[in-house]
């Protein structure tokens, strides 16, 4: 009978010890889960969005498809345009919230803005050879072209939050 109290220690240290390795197990799967959580962002204002890959995306060089894929991912509607024809006609014909194009196109999509059922956003994308003081006069929403994902991410939320939709 001299077992008996040796046994129940023992096995208060072994359910001690598993439950203390539960407790590391369960952290480890919460930090885990907040980090997918982070990077599945889905929106919770959907925009409309044009992408201009006009002349300033092809010098760039950068994945347009890769971002357009992305933004449907957070749960946005992408149309992509690559020509002044197009985007005259896309603007024309429906409501887009955000236009993103790089600084360089600007002058191209204000010329047929005019023609916009309603004026969208502007999120111009800034490279090392435009004028960034004057671009973030006009449009404050502006962002660096090695913004990440997120960067964009965030200012179309703040944009359609800001428009009330």
């Amino acid at each position: 009978m001299s077992h008996k109290p040796l046994q129940r220690a023992a096995l208060t240290a072994l359910m001690c010890l598993a439950a203390n390795q539960a407790m590391a197990c369960g952290e480890v799967m919460y930090r885990m889960g907040g980090a997918l959580h982070y990077r599945a962002f889905i929106t919770k204002h959907p925009a409309q969005i044009l992408l201009y890959s006009g002349s300033g995306a092809h010098q760039a060089g950068n994945d347009i498809e890769a971002f357009h894929q992305n933004l449907e991912r957070a749960g946005h509607k992408v149309t992509v345009i690559q020509s002044p024809e197009a985007l005259a006609g896309a603007v024309a014909a429906h409501p887009y919230d955000v236009i993103i194009a790089y600084a360089s196109d600007v002058p191209t999509i204000n010329a047929r803005l005019e023609h916009a059922m309603h004026e969208p956003s502007l999120i111009p994308v800034l490279t090392p050879g435009s004028d960034e003081r004057s671009l973030r006069e006009h449009y404050p929403l502006a962002l660096q072209e090695d913004a990440n994902l997120n960067q964009f991410l965030k200012t179309i939320e703040e944009t359609m939050r800001s428009r009330g939709t």
